[in-house]
């Protein structure tokens, strides 16, 4: 996808912002962002607004008409970029997408590069380049970085904060799973089924990712792209503890894909089952999402992102 660039004359900015975001010292200068943004004439009007509770980001961003603003800035963790991102689609008013990472893990934005200070921001926003990049759709809720579910699956959004900012959603999963052997007996049974490929059977977890790096780990998918239309399925199957040691290990050198325990492959349309008694809850961008059956959609080019004038889509992450 060409990255282009966009003459940035009278522009209206909204910035939806969630103020209990872990990042303290960026909300401390957003006034200052802001400031700077109007000073330069790059912005002749802003509106800001605070979410208060969960799904305040999705709504004021569905409520978003074609030509409202020039551009729409999410200020807060995956969480709430999950939320704006799935209101813009969800408005159909394809207005560009800035993101301010002020969340405790920033998957999504670390793995873009995008920039955390703020001259870096302000020089973005003033050269306005823009991408398009893939979105995810799942029973009707949207996600920009990750599908995640199985045995702790529940970690990324019950933690405290501070253990995820150390370790990351999937670190977290991992030294859990090792913490607690006992608990190694509670395995998953799905069924992961596209049009070229299926997997049938019982597993510790799997994921669905958008992008290469998800929670800390560099390049767990590394032929993972943000624009090819695709997504990304690890699965990590039924093994026993040294399994998962060793695994972890050769995650860490960038080996795992050689692991008989690891399935992966790309698809643009999932459908996950299982026939276990109890649900099977999946974590969404780090927020809890919806159990078991889904099916998930990669919508190609969905959304338009505003990123730094060096970003190249196939090099985000090395």
């Amino acid at each position: 996808m060409l990255l282009f660039n966009k003459e940035v004359k009278q522009m209206r900015c909204l910035f939806i912002i969630n103020p209990s975001s872990g990042r303290r010292t960026v909300q401390k200068t957003l006034d200052k962002t802001i400031g700077q943004l109007i000073l330069q004439n790059i912005a002749t009007s802003i509106d800001v607004f605070y979410t208060e509770k969960k799904d305040d980001a999705f709504y004021r961003a569905a409520s978003l008409r074609e030509s409202e603003y020039d551009l729409i800035v999410a200020v807060g963790g995956d969480g709430t970029t999950n939320e704006v991102i799935g209101g813009i689609i969800h408005s159909e008013s394809k207005i560009p997408l800035a993101i301010i990472a002020a969340g405790t893990v920033n998957d999504f934005s670390n793995y873009l590069k995008l920039p955390k200070a703020r001259a870096a921001f302000i020089e973005m926003i003033k050269q306005f380049k823009t991408t398009k990049i893939d979105i995810g759709q799942l029973n009707g809720q949207y996600f920009s970085n990750v599908v995640a579910g199985g045995l702790f699956s529940d970690v990324g959004f019950k933690v405290e904060k501070t253990q995820k900012a150390a370790l990351g959603a999937l670190a977290y999963y991992i030294e859990g799973a090792l913490t607690l052997p006992s608990q190694l007996n509670s395995f998953i049974t799905i069924r992961i089924e596209t049009k070229n490929h299926v997997f049938d059977g019982e597993a510790l977890m799997f994921l669905v990712s958008n992008t290469k790096s998800v929670g800390g780990f560099r390049n767990l998918l590394p032929i993972a792209e943000i624009t090819d239309g695709e997504f990304d399925v690890f699965v990590i199957k039924k093994c026993e503890i040294t399994d998962l040691i060793a695994l972890s290990k050769d995650i860490l050198l960038n080996k795992h894909l050689e692991s008989p325990f690891i399935d992966y492959f790309q698809a643009d349309l999932i459908t996950i089952t299982s026939k276990m008694e109890q649900d099977i809850i999946l974590d969404l961008d780090g927020e809890e999402g919806p159990s078991l059956p889904v099916t998930i959609k990669n919508l190609k080019h969905a959304l338009n992102l505003v990123v730094p004038s060096n970003f190249v889509e196939n090099t985000a992450i090395k």
